[in-house]
């Protein structure tokens, strides 16, 4: 913890004034690891310190982490994991009521019509603990654990070996504070050529949805890709756009199935074209697509948008 701050210490003075404005009085979050002060995070580790105890030991978390093959998952769940108190606590823990105050904002259900919330988790919790390995995915590890055995396993910004590139593209970065649809508005065409939007649709009306990808058509580049998720609030390309932006359908299938993050609903890969593009192609083997191939790569509520220059 006293390193912790120390080091936030060392670059305060080269954070932005309101950057300082908001870590200086969080001196608890900036003790514990900024990577546990999220909202969601706090949320997980709730569920780690208060629930899961009552489900499963710690040896028996460490046993599902270290099994070597699907097969093995598949087997652990159904004779050991999948008990009643496990679909019993989940159900009450991960519901509605209790994830739209603790773990999100009430708000960000506003869209969602789905009325067996707790369910649906469950359900894909069950997919991802028993058709994704768990042995490489430090979202599981980190939801059961609260860190990271490996920090050659983890993800990739976190992982050593990266450190000097990622320093070396430090620049490359610009942060933005305020709504994407605010950005956008102040581009000109063929700004961007690259979107991964996490799942911030979810949060929009039908109308806003369609509007900030008409704003997003605008500002690309032609034959730019696009990358989303959804939770709970189902996208799809609306109609009157398909001359314009098409989801690649079965590229966002195979990587959804890989999805290290197995708890969102849905992920959509998107070609969007603006001119001279006489037909879509599916992104089967685009660069793009075979970046998000990781699906891993994505971390908890992390949103960006990169321009390219």
């Amino acid at each position: 913890a006293d390193d912790r701050l120390k080091l936030y210490r060392n670059v305060r003075g080269a954070l932005t004034d309101s950057a300082r404005q908001y870590w200086d009085p969080r001196e608890e979050n900036l003790k514990m690891g900024v990577i546990h002060a999220g909202k969601l995070e706090k949320y997980f580790s709730k569920f780690r310190r208060l629930v899961l105890p009552l489900i499963h030991s710690k040896a028996v978390c460490d046993e599902l982490l270290a099994l070597p093959a699907i097969e093995d998952q598949r087997a652990f769940y159904r004779k050991v994991w999948n008990n009643r108190k496990w679909r019993l606590l989940f159900r009450v823990f991960f519901g509605k009521l209790i994830l739209g105050h603790l773990g999100r904002d009430p708000g960000h259900f506003k869209y969602v019509t789905l009325e067996d919330v707790a369910g649906e988790l469950l359900a894909r919790t069950c997919r991802g603990l028993t058709e994704v390995p768990v042995s490489d995915n430090f979202f599981v590890e980190y939801i059961l654990r609260g860190n990271y055995r490996d920090l050659q396993a983890v993800h990739p910004y976190l992982a050593e070996d990266n450190f000097h590139f990622l320093k070396s593209n430090i620049g490359k970065i610009n942060l933005v504070c305020g709504s994407l649809e605010g950005l956008l508005k102040q581009k000109p065409p063929d700004s961007y050529s690259k979107f991964n939007l996490s799942n911030i649709f979810e949060y929009m009306s039908d109308d806003e949805y369609e509007q900030t990808l008409r704003e997003i058509i605008r500002v690309s580049r032609d034959g730019s890709k696009l990358a989303f998720w959804t939770l709970f609030v189902l996208r799809s390309d609306p109609p009157q756009l398909t001359d314009s932006m098409n989801i690649c359908t079965s590229t966002s299938e195979k990587l959804s199935a890989m999805d290290r993050t197995f708890f969102y609903g849905d992920f959509h890969l998107a070609n969007i074209r603006n001119t001279g593009i006489s037909s879509f192609t599916d992104a089967t083997d685009t660069d793009f697509g075979k970046s998000l191939n990781t699906v891993s790569s994505r971390g908890p509520a992390f949103q960006q948008v990169r321009s390219q220059s």
